[in-house]
């Protein structure tokens, strides 16, 4: 499906230091939002799974986690007539353009600088779970 949209834009990057693709979307896409090195973030989250037991990337640490830097969970955003907002169109419609985010899309994490999507690949399609709003 082709994307439509106005300003939403997609940049290939992986935070991860040693250039891996392994199944660590939810350190990258923090790490990225938060402008902290990808180990700093890890061991901070494993310090949180530690506390909680929960898996490093489990819905609850992570949401501990961005709660713990003094961000909040934003809901599932939807339209007037209950249908779900596809992260292009979140960035296009919803999303402060200056703005940065965690977000939570089905089975992944990603993160959103400037309208721009900053992942291995292009999760854009794909619909908007939850947010954090970073900056």
């Amino acid at each position: 499906m082709k994307i439509k949209n106005n300003i939403s834009k997609f940049v290939k990057y992986n935070a991860n230091p040693f250039g891996v693709k392994t199944g660590d979307c939810v350190i990258r896409a923090i790490s990225t939002a938060l402008n902290i090195s990808w180990a700093r973030t890890y061991k901070e989250m494993l310090d949180v799974t530690l506390e909680t037991g929960y898996a490093i990337s489990c819905k609850d640490n992570f949401t501990e986690y961005l709660k713990r830097k003094g961000f909040k969970k934003q809901k599932m955003p939807k339209r007037a007539n209950g249908k779900k907002y596809r992260l292009s169109e979140f960035i296009d419609e919803i999303a402060d353009a200056k703005g940065v985010y965690v977000v939570s899309v089905y089975n992944h994490l990603t993160e959103v600088d400037n309208a721009t999507v900053h992942d291995l690949w292009d999760c854009r399609n794909r619909c908007v779970l939850g947010y954090w709003k970073i900056k």
